[in-house]
């Protein structure tokens, strides 16, 4: 299932990294702080995003999944 998520890291990463986050929307809500957004199809994904936030020895500061995307089962 679809789920989406919030993930916020220190630092300000610049747009085009996207592409390399899954698509993810990259957007900077506060000072010194990036947000990535968006959909995700499953946990391998979510967990292929933070090895991602890992291997750039980013600071992870929260994962929040805010809600699963309606599917057309729905």
């Amino acid at each position: 299932m679809t789920e989406q998520y919030e993930i916020k890291i220190q630092g300000e990463l610049d747009p085009q990294w996207s592409d390399w986050f899954a698509g993810l929307a990259l957007t900077h809500p506060a000072g010194n702080m990036t947000l990535l957004s968006g959909p995700l199809p499953d946990q391998s994904a979510l967990h292929g995003i933070l090895e991602r936030i890992r291997d750039l020895n980013l600071k992870l500061i929260s994962v929040v999944c805010v809600a699963p995307l309606p599917t057309d089962s729905d």
